[in-house]
């Protein structure tokens, strides 16, 4: 072989050496912000290999993981929307008008949807 073969070989093994060493660091960057990790692969590889070899050394906390996005908050609760319609009755101290069967209070003299006397 020559030197210069000789010389593309080593260089291949070192290449492959350090993919292999700094796969952890990129795991580790992945598992703690993915978005930054993609936005640093894609537009800053050097930078990322940097930033792999800095994670590979920190210690690996899964409080600080990308987790998804976990809400138990209903769209529909706790919605105040003035005027949205009549407040629920209580059935007990009220009856329906014999002319227009709109509830009206027990003690009312007329109805109020209609006017009739009761």
């Amino acid at each position: 072989m020559s030197a210069e073969a000789v010389g593309w070989i080593i260089a291949a093994v070192i290449l492959i050496g350090m993919i292999v060493f700094l796969f952890k660091g990129m795991i580790q960057t992945f598992r703690r912000n993915w978005v930054l990790a993609l936005l640093l692969l894609i537009f800053a590889g050097p930078i990322w290999f940097i930033w792999a070899i800095i994670e590979m050394f920190l210690p690996f906390n899964p409080k600080d993981a990308a987790r998804p996005f976990e809400t138990n908050v209903n769209v529909s609760q706790n919605v105040n929307v003035p005027n949205a319609g009549p407040e629920p009755m209580d059935e007990g101290d009220r009856f329906a008008c014999p002319q227009c069967a709109e509830m009206i209070k027990l003690d009312a003299m007329k109805c109020r949807f209609c006017g009739i006397r009761v």
